[in-house]
């Protein structure tokens, strides 16, 4: 038997959510996607060679390490195909 702390605990976080999936969740994406653009445009500058943009410099060396991990889904994202749909949202 669920007591009665457990069901108002339950249902705080159930308003809790539901603010905030209706005022800041649609902001809080859109600066998510802002950021990954930002970075995977640092990313091209940094590691662009491999796609064909030469851009020498020595110190992007020292930014290879970490961008290792993320690598692979920096160039599908990069070289995956376009619609013109995908602009209008």
């Amino acid at each position: 038997m669920v007591s009665i702390s457990g069901r108002i605990r339950g249902i705080k976080a159930a308003v809790k959510d539901f603010l905030m999936g209706a005022t800041v969740y649609d902001m809080i994406q859109d600066l998510k996607e802002r950021r990954l653009c930002a970075e995977y445009m640092l990313m091209l500058v940094v590691v662009g060679d491999m796609l064909g943009y030469s851009v020498s410099s020595y110190y992007r060396l020292r930014l290879l390490p970490y961008w290792m991990p993320r690598l692979e889904a920096w160039r599908h994202f990069l070289l995956r195909e376009r619609d013109i749909t995908e602009k209008l949202r």
